[in-house]
């Protein structure tokens, strides 16, 4: 009869050992997914041209949620040489361009700078009003960078174009 409860003091233990288990793997696949949405839920940016809208790929972040900071610095040449290889927006000389941003969780945008960089290094500051610029007048390829400096961070976009 002694080793009955032994038994059940141990099915008890395991039980309760399994249960401890899971809730600590639930909590930490918890907090995993919030950081991986938080990843995913980063701002995004396009560039609104006529009817079409192309989305922005992602470059250096500083960038807090409030509960934590995402930090990744691209180097500039790194990132020249990834976006110079991407298809490329096809813009016109002169043309309006419009930025769009989204899922910026509450941030508010103080400023945007937009330059544009040749294939030999130069890099040219265009003028931004109302998240608007206008696209040289020079025709080729070229990198634009953008980055917004917002109450949550900066973050920097880029995009390779063929001004025709």
């Amino acid at each position: 009869m002694k080793v009955q409860p032994a038994k059940c003091g141990v099915y008890v233990l395991s039980g309760l050992g399994a249960v401890t288990v899971f809730f600590l793997l639930l909590l930490k696949n918890s907090a995993f997914f919030l950081e991986e949405e938080y990843d995913q839920n980063k701002p995004e940016a396009a560039l609104a041209v006529s009817e079409h809208t192309y989305h922005l790929h992602k470059g250096s972040i500083n960038w807090s949620n409030g509960r934590s900071t995402k930090k990744k610095e691209i180097n500039v040449y790194d990132l020249y040489t990834y976006i110079s290889q991407q298809k490329s927006i096809p813009l016109k000389q002169q043309q309006l361009v419009k930025l769009h941003f989204s899922n910026l969780d509450g941030a508010y945008i103080r400023g945007v700078s937009v330059h544009i960089w040749k294939n030999n290094g130069e890099k040219t500051k265009l003028f931004v009003k109302n998240n608007e610029f206008k696209i040289p007048e020079n025709q080729g390829f070229y990198v634009v960078d953008i980055v917004i400096n917002s109450t949550r961070g900066t973050m920097q976009y880029a995009a390779n174009v063929q001004i025709q």
